[in-house]
């Protein structure tokens, strides 16, 4: 009887620590896969600049621009962010805006976000440098957001925030006036 029970205790501890060390294998492999937090691609694409003129910039005090904003999520989770704007500076000053409106991007996915940009063109003009840039037939803006939100992972729902930051050329010598721009983007969860 004694020798029965001695091995049930260790086929009990074996059994054990087999689950232990698969459990630990699982989450060890979770944390670096499903869980591990990654930074959102971001990709402006200003498809309204081809509608302006240069001479917008000279008459008008603002000025209204269609982007279209391409956002790849690489995790694991669906991003449900807040309305927010992005502020638009040039050369440290705010000189626009862009209203960006609720939305979920779903978890490793791309979406596409039309918004509408406003310049203040009088603004621009007021500043001698950007006079000169514009003369100079290109304008260098950054735009700056905090996306605010709830990540969403296996049913598991935290606050999180998305911080991005734009640098922007717009070629406004050219005919179609065109754009470039960078973006660096920050997940924080």
């Amino acid at each position: 009887m004694i020798k029965g029970k001695n091995y049930a205790i260790k086929l009990c501890c074996i059994s054990a620590t087999v689950i232990a060390v698969i459990t630990t294998i699982v989450l060890v492999t979770l944390a670096f896969t499903v869980f591990k937090r990654h930074d959102p691609d971001l990709v402006l694409y200003p498809t309204g600049l081809a509608k302006l003129q240069l001479d917008d910039f000279i008459t008008q005090d603002t000025i209204t621009s269609e982007m279209v904003m391409s956002i790849r999520n690489r995790n694991h989770g669906s991003f449900q962010f807040e309305n927010t704007t992005s502020h638009i500076t040039y050369d440290g000053e705010l000189v626009g805006w862009v209203p960006i409106l609720a939305d979920t991007i779903p978890e490793q996915a791309s979406m596409n976000i039309t918004a509408y940009a406003t310049l203040r063109a009088k603004k621009l003009r007021e500043n001698p440098k950007a006079i000169n840039d514009i003369v100079s037939g290109s304008l260098n803006l950054t735009a700056t957001a905090t996306m605010r939100g709830k990540m969403s992972i296996m049913g598991i729902k935290k606050k999180g925030s998305v911080y991005t930051e734009c640098y922007m050329t717009m070629y406004i010598s050219e005919i179609p006036i065109r754009g470039d721009s960078w973006c660096w983007t920050k997940l924080e969860i």
